[in-house]
Parts: structure tokens; sequence; C-alpha cells
């Protein structure tokens, strides 16, 4: 046996992550067949609630399969690197082959563990009618390839990347492209694009579609449905993602192979730093290193401020000047690119209707929670345990400063970026109001909504930062609760009639998607009422979180 695969095996089944994970999986698979069963047994001769309850519980269970999976797989390699045991793995007599595939059994055991043990809540449907065994095939199959297609990406990544948070975040962004940026062209978002081109965009269209994971998923479950509409003569996005997902698999591991088998490079070290003269200097070069230069003499801290944030900003890279004027111009250019792509569906859509200008803004707001959503926890999540990692911590405790003073430190640079990103779209907004100016409350209400969340994103980072000891894992966590609330909770919607509108008001109470929609006053979250709840719902959870961190902190900084 390949010791490799034993050896992750053993470790991602033994770990108290591995447990939770298949714990909360099978409990929310259990309680959603508990709470959507019908009353008595009773089914309908249409076998329309046993549909609506296999669509909640599939799409369920590929949601948990893509947030799971960058856990396991993602940092298999980077752990590596983090261990300094890299080396000695490739100075041992195993071809690149044979680690390459240790590490990716061994990370997509526990994946297909995890499928496996949810084919027998798919299975008990069966009971009910109106669902076949084919079906339970097809998506077991589905499911079992999106894990396995999924580590994949996640193990390219991991070799790749040099730290385990950062191939993590990566894995995140690389997902979301696949899972819903494929997936686009199909939905009546986008106008049913595939639909509107000619036979050879329509199929390229067909086939970029049938890569995604959830379009093949929905193409099972609602094959008529708005969300599965094909190309004209082409085969169903299921059936083109088996073999599809076979040959990335294929070729992601052939790249992944190439990437073993070059020779370790070892890190570039960090530049020199220079002192910078001023009194040598013209004007025109004093001016030009005031706002730029990242090594020229820094000025004593002030009493007024605070030494975390400004060390944050001295050391962090994106906090450093120079990469926030990138920042802010690279903000200004995605305001532009926005305000031009409005303008142009203001002009071609206006004239269907008036709500098109709304439907326009709910879509900026619901860009921006998203971009938040992917971006924040990469802020944040490195806080404390980055500084913990590296041994900073050491001496930052032996200092005269109090927890909550650190954290307040944190906290700003942390916002820092995120503020940025907020400035940078909501011109976007703001260039709405050219064409109704009655959408002033709408877009003061999304600003709200896109702040709280920020704010919220931030002290959950922060977080997970202080309780857990490594940036990866806190990355994980962080991304995982905030993934949770955006995407698990609108799976109430998919219920159909199962779901009562008291029970999903109560679900998108902590979601920031539905509170930015309600916020733009959309139609489809009109019978809701969820924008002051989740205000006061993530200002106190904010305020609680970062209470907890305080005190984390505060013994993080005792003596051992």
């Amino acid at each position: 046996m390949n010791p490799i695969i034993k050896k992750e095996v053993l470790f991602s089944l033994r770990t108290k992550k591995a447990v939770a994970m298949q714990a909360a999986f099978l409990l929310t698979m259990v309680a959603l067949l508990w709470l959507l069963w019908p009353a008595d047994g009773i089914q309908d001769l249409g076998g329309q609630e046993a549909r609506r309850l296999l669509m909640v519980l599939c799409i369920g269970e590929l949601a948990m399969v893509i947030l799971i999976a960058p856990a396991f797989t993602s940092t298999s390699i980077t752990i590596e690197r983090d261990r300094n045991t890299l080396e000695s793995l490739l100075a041992t007599p195993m071809s690149p082959l044979s680690i390459a595939v240790g590490k990716m059994v061994g990370a997509l055991t526990f994946l297909v563990l995890l499928v496996l043990s949810g084919v027998p809540v798919l299975a008990t449907l069966l009971l009910l009618g109106g669902v076949e065994a084919t079906e339970i095939l097809a998506i077991s199959a589905v499911l079992l390839l999106s894990a396995m297609h999924i580590g994949a990406i996640g193990l390219l990544v991991s070799v790749l990347a040099s730290r385990s948070y950062r191939a993590i975040i990566a894995t995140y962004c690389i997902l979301l492209v696949i899972v819903f940026g494929l997936a686009g062209p199909a939905w009546p978002v986008s106008g049913t694009l595939i639909r509107r081109g000619g036979p050879i965009a329509a199929g390229i269209m067909h086939v970029l579609a049938s890569m995604s994971p959830l379009e093949a998923m929905l193409s099972i479950l609602t094959p008529d449905g708005p969300y599965a509409v094909g190309a004209k003569g082409w085969p169903a996005f299921w059936q083109l993602y088996i073999p599809l997902s076979i040959l990335m698999t294929v070729g992601v591991v052939m790249v992944l192979l190439r990437g073993l088998n070059r020779s370790l490079i070892p890190a570039r070290p960090r530049e020199g730093l220079k002192v910078v003269e001023r009194g040598h200097l013209t004007g025109r070069s004093v001016l030009y290193l005031f706002f730029f230069d990242p090594r020229k003499r820094k000025r004593n801290i002030g009493w007024w401020q605070n030494p975390v944030l400004i060390k944050e900003c001295r050391s962090r890279r994106t906090l450093q000047l120079h990469w926030l004027a990138r920042a802010t111009a690279a903000c200004l250019i995605i305001s532009i690119l926005l305000m031009f792509l409005v303008n142009i569906s203001v002009q071609v859509f206006a004239p269907e209707g008036t709500s098109m200008v709304s439907n326009i803004a709910t879509a900026i707001g619901v860009l921006m929670v998203v971009l938040i959503v992917l971006i924040g926890p990469a802020m944040t999540s490195g806080a404390v345990c980055s500084d913990r990692e590296s041994g900073v911590w050491d001496l930052m405790r032996t200092t005269p400063m109090p927890a909550w003073r650190i954290v307040s430190g944190k906290f700003q640079a942390s916002l820092i970026p995120l503020v940025l990103l907020i400035i940078g779209t909501a011109p976007a907004l703001i260039f709405l109001l050219a064409f109704q100016q009655a959408l002033m409350p709408n877009i003061m209400r999304i600003l709200q909504v896109v702040g709280i969340t920020g704010l919220f994103v931030t002290v959950l980072g922060m977080f997970f930062s202080s309780v857990c000891s490594k940036t990866s894992t806190a990355t994980v966590w962080t991304y995982g609760v905030v993934s949770a609330m955006s995407l698990l909770t609108m799976l109430a919607l998919l219920g159909g009639g199962v779901f009562g509108p008291r029970f999903i008001e109560t679900v998108f109470v902590v979601n920031p998607i539905a509170a930015v929609m309600d916020a733009a006053g959309h139609q489809v979250m009109q019978d809701y009422n969820l924008l002051r709840p989740y205000l006061q719902i993530m200002a106190a959870a904010s305020g609680i979180l970062f209470g907890l961190t305080v005190i984390r902190v505060y013994q993080l900084g005792k003596a051992d």
C-alpha cells in the first residue's frame, strides 16, 4: 500500500474537524428530511412534494461538498511546506506519481465517504414515490465526480501556492467561477444568453455550462425548469458533465504531476530595507517618495495613534501606501466599468419596465455583498494567528498595550481594504439616480446592508483568528460560516411550497444576499421583512464577537 494513502486517510479521519463536519453534514440532511417529510406519510399523486424534497436535499448536499472540499484538499501540499517536510517527502524513493496519488486519495477519501453517507438519505425518498432509482444513481454519480473534481482543483492549488491560507482563498474563488460563473448563461438572470447566440456560440456556452456541478445537478432535478435551459439539439447538462468532469480531473492531475516534478525553488528573500535621506533629493523626488516610496524613513508614532494599526500599515503589504493607491485606482476602474455596464443595461432594458432599474440596483448590491464575502475573510482571518505563527506575538504581548487596543488596531487594519472596496463600487449605485431619482432610499438601504456585512465579516474573521492557532484553519472557518449564511440559507427558496413564509423569513434574517435584495425592493423578497432584523442581528453579533475577541486576546497575552 502507498504509505502516503495510509497516513493521509488515518490523519483525516482521526481529526476532530472531520468528525465535526461529518456530524454536521448528516444532522443537516436528517433535519431537512424530518422537517420536509409529508405529514402521516401521505403523498400527492404527482409526487411534487418528493421532487421538492429531493431538490433541497441534493442541492444542500452539493453545497456542503463544495464548502468542505477546500478544507481538506487545498492544504494537502502547503501544510507540508509549512511544516518543512516537503523536501523530505520528495527525497524519498517514491515517484511524483505515487506522491500525487497518495495525496489525492488521502484527501478525497473523506469527501467520498461524506457523499456515500448521504446516499441512504436520498434513497429514502423512493418510499414516497415520484422519484426513480435511476435519478438517485445519476445524482450520486454527479456528487462523487464533483467531489473528485473539486478535490483535484484544491490539490493543484495547494501545489502552486506557497501558504495554506492563500491556497484556500484561491480555491474558493476558482470554485465560485466554476459553480456559478459558468452556469450563468443558462439562467434567467442572464436572459437565457445560451439561446440568443448562433449555433456555434450556443454550443460553446452549453459545454461551458456543463462544467458546472450545480448546473449538472439542476438539469437532473428540473430538466424542464428555467435554470436548466440548454442549447437546442445538445444533450442534458449532466450527461456532458460526467465525461467532462473525468477529463478535467485527469488534466488537473497531469498538471499536478508536472508541478511536483519541478525542483523546489527557494522562497525569494525579502528585499533589504534602505533609508532614504531626504536632504539629498530634489523637490520632485521628495514629493514622489512622500506618497509612494515604502522604504522612506518613518516618523515616530504619535501618542494619539494606535501602534498596532501603524505596525500593520507598515508591515502588511496590502496596507502600505503604494498598494493602497493601487487598490484605490483598481476600485475606481471597477466603478467606471460598472457605471458603463449600468448605462448599457438601462438603455437596453429600461423600456421593458420601470422595475428594470431597480433590478439593476439589486444586481449591483448583490455583487458588492459577494465581493465582501469573498475578500473579507482573506483580509481578516490572519489578523492574530499570523503573528502567532511568525513569532511576532511573543514580542507584542510583552508590550504594555491592553487587549482592546490590540484588537482595535487589528480591526482597523482589516477594515481599510473593505472600506476601499465599498467606496470603489458605490458610484455604480449612485449613477442609477440619473435614471430614476426615486431609488435614493433603496440605495441608502443597500449601503447600510453592505456596510454592516463588511463590519460583521471583519469581526468574524478576527474572532476565528484569535481562537485558531493557524491562519489556514481560521480562513476555513470564516469562509465556512460566511458561505453557509450566504448560500446554504438560500436553499429555502428551492423548497417552493414545502417551507412556509415564516420559516423562510426566519432563515433569511442572517443572509446578506437576501437582506440586500430586500433593501433594493426586489419582488422576490417583498413578502418578507428582513432589513431591520438583519441590521440588528449583525450589529449585535459584531459587538459580541468583538468582545469575545478582546477576551481571547487578553488570555493569549498572559504569560505561559
